[in-house]
């Protein structure tokens, strides 16, 4: 079951929530459990009825890796040319509200990895 917070356009310019970190964003408007127990759910490029708020994230073989880098969590907003829309949060000095970007696909190396996964649309499931 997706989790979805409704009003996602509404957090666009607003404070950063809880310990900063993306996870704790979705966390905290979308009421998910801790992300030990994220399971890995339908792949956001191939899908063509997600909807707008949907938590989303980067996953290695069904779990939410939790590195302190290379992994990323946000909502997802629409679908863009060659990519998606997102609302997230990440911890740096000089991120200090919560804001759509841009993500475009970058695709996997040849040995199957993504590339660059918390700035790849490609890297990113529904977190269920």
């Amino acid at each position: 079951m997706p989790y979805v917070y409704s009003k996602v356009d509404d957090l666009e310019g607003t404070e950063l929530v809880g310990t900063h970190q993306c996870v704790a964003l979705i966390q905290h408007y979308a009421k998910i459990p801790v992300s030990s127990a994220w399971r890995e759910g339908e792949h956001v490029v191939e899908s063509a009825t997600l909807k707008k708020g949907t938590a989303i994230a980067t996953f290695v073989n069904g779990r939410y890796p939790s590195k302190s880098h290379g992994n990323h969590a946000a909502f997802f907003l629409r679908f863009g040319p060659n990519g998606i829309w997102i609302m997230d949060q990440w911890k740096h000095e000089k991120k200090t509200e919560v804001s759509a970007r841009f993500i475009p696909r970058r695709g996997k190396t040849k040995s199957g990895v993504y590339i660059r996964p918390s700035d790849n649309a490609d890297a990113f499931y529904v977190v269920e």
